[in-house]
C-alpha cells in the first residue's frame, strides 16, 4: 500500500468519524428533545388524571345528592297521596252527611213536621 493509499484510507476514516460524530450529536439532541416531550406529556397526564378524579368525585357527589333528592321527593309524593286519600275520604263522608241533611230537609218540607 502506498502512502497515497494510506492517506486516502485515513481521510476516509476521519471523514466517517466526523459523520458518525455529527450523527451521534443529532441523536443526543433528538433524545434530549424526546425526554423534554416525555416530561411535558407526563405532567399533562398527571394533570388530566387529577382533573378526572375531581370530575369523578363531583359526579359521585351529584349522584348521591340526586338520589337523596329523589328519595325525599318520593316520600313527599307518598305523603301527598295519603293526604289526598284522607281528603277524598273526608269529602265522601261530608257528602254522605250533606245528602242525609238534604233528605231530612226534604222530608220536613214534604209533609214532615212543619215546625221549622
Amino acid at each position: 500500500m502506498t502512502d497515497q493509499d494510506r492517506q486516502r484510507v485515513m481521510d476516509f476514516i476521519v471523514e466517517q468519524q466526523a459523520k458518525n460524530s455529527v450523527a451521534i450529536d443529532k441523536l443526543i439532541e433528538s433524545q434530549h428533545k424526546a425526554e423534554l416531550r416525555f416530561e411535558r406529556d407526563e405532567f399533562r397526564l398527571d394533570r388530566d388524571e387529577r382533573l378526572l378524579k375531581l370530575i369523578i368525585r363531583a359526579g359521585r357527589r351529584e349522584r348521591r345528592t340526586r338520589s337523596e333528592a329523589d328519595e325525599r321527593l318520593t316520600n313527599a309524593l307518598a305523603e301527598l297521596a295519603k293526604a289526598q286519600k284522607r281528603t277524598e275520604d273526608s269529602i265522601a263522608h261530608t257528602d254522605n252527611k250533606l245528602d242525609a241533611l238534604v233528605d231530612i230537609v226534604r222530608q220536613q218540607r214534604n209533609g214532615g213536621s212543619q215546625s221549622f
